[in-house]
């Protein structure tokens, strides 16, 4: 049985995809250079509710080293 999303505010199960448009990449902190990666929402096609964000490439952010 898979996990089934469930809105906690209107309890609707038809869930959508959306991007974030504009200047919105998530970008890596003391990075200038980087051009980061977009970020995805989860929404509650029946009552807009934002249910999570995530980002589309999170290996851009493993084992940075900060200085």
């Amino acid at each position: 049985m898979g996990n089934i999303i469930k809105c906690p505010i209107c309890g609707c199960e038809n869930i959508g995809q959306g991007k974030l448009s504009g200047y919105t990449n998530m970008n890596i902190i003391n990075n200038h250079f980087s051009i980061g990666s977009e970020v995805v929402a989860e929404i509650c096609t029946k009552c807009g509710q934002i249910l999570s964000l995530r980002i589309n490439n999170p290996d851009k952010f493993k084992d940075l080293e900060s200085s």
